[in-house]
Parts: structure tokens; C-alpha cells; sequence
């Protein structure tokens, strides 16, 4: 079947006009893309190219991963020819191309981008004073390099950037601490050392990379074998030949992302090794969870009339229904709070927060995110709204909900923020 994605693409560099539609032909017939701006009325939003490429899949719901394999090809030959970067934002849509019937099309789309994403609260003085406590320890340049390699990995946006950029900063470390001690060179099949005949001995010589790289990862790791190693290596190498990790996940753990965390937690590991044990004494450093970066968005498969434009092309800008993700509240930052209140309390909370006011929304916020235990019941409160409810209760502000929440927060019997 036919069909079109529409994509947006960030980009250094824009089409000479707004107006101009650009028309990238494949000549193998396998794809025509169609590029034009984005025209933005303010300059807090980023710039974006609109991208819309046409192509053949068996069905719709095998479109997307099609269509994201041509955009990539379309991005790497952008970038080739130009010299600038290209960058996927988001998918829109896929719309169903064929000739329909009745006017009905067959479309997948994708929720709009949640506004903003809050940062995880975590930084405390503590985590000030542990980094001062490290940048004691002079650190050598190569170790400031694997440093860098380290945190460039941790932001990258690509699984296989990540992973690649954690084993540039484990080759920097390992041939920084390479020991001096000669090794033999092993048969690939017993690992017993090799044996020359002529000579009469066992050829020895300083560690190769490799073996560098393998020791390291034993010291680093208790846990980490020659199965993990020689998996990590075989990443390295189909990566480094032009693989991608999605190529290979027939060889790699489910899910194929997770050899990444594998990689960064060995590196992490080898990089405490190069500070002092007396330095790391009460400091308080760690890992994530993971380190590969996921995203959560909403599809929707819908039929409905979609119209052209004037050349004769679907046009993606109609309108009527919209995917939507709803943040939960406003933007934070800061750690949100925890208010205890006694059931009536709480039904006084439920029954305000049906009345039509200013503060609607965040009275709604809070009595839908309840826990009750015992005879108390806890509301978690966003730190925007404690904020917003602390002003009103500090300048003595007259109304319902301002009544409620100062005789929430009476220390009579000890409830209230924590």
C-alpha cells in the first residue's frame, strides 16, 4: 500500500523561502520526499523543517518503521550535501495514500509533544560536597577524557551513540592503566598460549587493546565473564562496521537497549577505580536505572476525510482531531510535598474542587492523587502548587479552599506538610 509520513526535522538550516516545497526523488523509485519550513511566529520555539516522504508498506501498521528507516536516509544524505545538521524531532502522521473509498483514509497519529519534561529532584548539598571531595584527586588528562566520553554517553540521544561513546571512554582508561607485564597471545579455540616451534618458547609482548580492554572489565566488575565480554566486544565491532543496534538485536539480550546499561555500569565501575578509596569514603555517587533515554507517546489509529493541497499532495495541516498528552500540572523542578488531612477534610477538598474557580485545576490535581491509610489520608501536592497554596495562606487570602488548607496545615495534632 501507498502511504505518506509526515515528519518534523530540526535543522541549521532552512528551505530559501517559506513557501518553496523541495522534492527529493529516489531513483530507484523507492521514496519521494517533499521538505519545507516550518514558518514560527516566535523565536522561543525551535526551528524545524516539515519533511513528508512517500512510500510503499505492506500495511499501515508496519509504516512506521519503514518510513523512520527512509527518514534516516533522507537525514544522512542531507547532511552529506550540506554540511549541516539534521535532526528527527517528531513523527505527525502516516496517512493511508491509496485511492480510498468514499473519501475515508486510514491514519496513524501520534500525540502532540508534552510541552516540557521535568527534571528528576535529586541534587542535594551532599552531592556538592562529594564532587569537591573527587576534585581533589588531580585527575591525569587521560582520565579526563574517559570523564568526558562518560557524561557525552549519558546524554546522547541514540542507544548506539551511547554505547559507542562508553567504550571510547573504557579504551582511554584501559590503555591509560595498561600493565607493563608482558602476556602470551592465546588459541582462539583452548586459550592455552600460543607456542612457537622455531624458537622454542611462548611469544610474549605488552597487552594489545583488546586484552587491555578484557582485563579491565574483570577488575572492574566481579560479575562480568568472558560471555559478557565477548558480547560487548562483538557490539563494539558490528557498530564500528557500520551495524546499528536494532541490526543485531538477534544476538543481543531482550530488550537489544539493555547492553548499553550493561556497557555503561562496567565503565562507571572502572572509572571509580581511578580515584583513591580514601576519596570515595562517605561520597555519595551512583548510577541511573538505565542510562537509554525513553520516550512515551500516544498513536492513535483513526478514518476520516484528509484534504489536498493545491498541488495535489495530502495535506497534513487539516484539522479537526487532534492526539493529545496531558502533563499532570505545570512545570517543576523541586521535589513535591505530601499533605496529611482527615477524611472530612478531604471530602471538603472534592466537593471545592467541582466549583468553578481560579485555582480549579490545581484543587482537581490534588484530590485525584490520594493515598488513605489508617484514618488519615495523604495528598500529594506538585511544588508549584504548594507554592502557590502558601502564598494564599501567608497573606491571609479569604476563600474556601484558602480556609481549608490553613487548617490542614494547624500543627494541632502534628498532620500537615511534609
Amino acid at each position: 500500500m501507498r502511504c505518506v509520513a509526515s515528519f518534523e526535522v530540526r535543522s541549521e538550516v532552512s528551505v530559501v523561502t517559506d513557501d518553496l516545497v523541495l522534492t527529493i526523488n529516489d531513483p530507484r523509485g523507492g521514496f519521494k520526499a517533499r521538505i519545507k519550513n516550518i514558518p514560527r511566529s516566535e523565536y522561543t520555539t525551535p526551528f524545524l523543517l516539515s519533511l513528508q516522504i512517500y512510500f510503499e508498506a505492506p500495511r499501515l501498521e508496519e509504516a512506521k518503521e519503514i518510513a523512520e528507516e527512509l527518514l534516516a536516509n533522507c537525514l544522512n544524505m542531507l547532511a552529506f550535501a550540506t554540511g549541516a545538521g539534521f535532526r528527527k524531532h517528531r513523527i505527525r502522521k502516516i496517512v493511508d495514500a491509496e485511492a480510498p473509498e468514499k473519501g475515508i483514509r486510514n491514519i496513524l497519529m501520534w500525540g502532540e509533544k508534552v510541552e516540557y519534561d521535568d527534571p528528576q529532584p535529586f541534587l542535594r548539598d551532599e552531592n556538592a560536597r562529594s564532587i569537591e571531595r573527587l576534585l581533589e584527586h588531580d585527575a591525569p588528562p587521560a582520565i579526563r577524557r574517559a570523564l568526558r566520553w562518560y557524561r557525552l554517553g549519558i546524554d546522547a540521544a541514540s542507544p548506539d551513540d551511547q554505547f559507542t561513546y562508553f567504550w571510547f571512554a573504557l579504551e582511554i582508561v584501559a590503555e591509560f592503566q595498561k600493565p607493563t607485564e608482558k602476556v602470551h597471545d592465546k588459541c582462539p579455540h583452548c586459550q592455552s598460549p600460543l607456542y612457537c616451534e622455531k624458537c622454542e618458547k611462548h611469544p610474549e609482548h605488552r597487552p594489545y587493546a583488546k586484552q587491555a580492554i578484557r582485563a579491565l572489565m574483570m577488575a572492574a566488575d566481579q560479575e562480568c565473564d568472558d560471555a559478557k565480554v565477548d558480547l560487548l566486544d562483538k557490539t563494539r565491532n558490528s557498530l564500528m562496521h557500520g551495524a546499528t543496534l536494532r541490526e543485531i538485536e538477534s544476538s543481543l539480550p531482550d530488550p537489544h537497549e539493555s547492553v548499553v546499561d550493561t556497557l555503561g555500569q562496567i565503565l562507571w565501575k572502572a572509572l571509580v577505580m581511578q580515584f583513591p578509596k580514601e576519596m570515595l569514603d562517605g561520597a555519595k555517587i551512583g548510577t541511573p536505572s538505565t542510562y537509554v533515554h525513553y520516550n512515551a507517546n500516544a498513536v492513535a489509529h483513526v478514518q476520516t476525510v484528509v484534504p489536498f493541497d493545491k498541488d495535489g499532495h495530502i495535506d497534513f495541516e487539516f484539522k479537526g482531531i487532534t492526539v493529545e498528552m496531558k502533563p499532570p500540572g505545570p512545570p517543576q523542578s523541586a521535589h513535591p510535598f505530601v499533605v496529611r488531612m482527615t477524611p472530612e477534610q478531604y471530602d471538603r477538598l472534592s466537593r471545592i474542587s467541582y466549583k468553578k474557580g481560579d485555582h480549579q485545576e490545581m484543587l482537581k490535581r490534588i484530590q485525584r492523587d490520594v493515598q488513605k491509610k489508617g484514618v488519615r489520608i495523604y495528598a500529594r501536592v506538585l511544588a508549584t502548587d504548594m507554592s502557590l497554596i502558601r502564598q494564599a495562606v501567608k497573606m491571609k487570602e479569604e476563600g474556601e479552599w484558602q480556609d481549608l488548607f490553613r487548617e490542614i496545615f494547624k500543627p494541632v495534632d502534628g498532620s500537615g506538610a511534609q
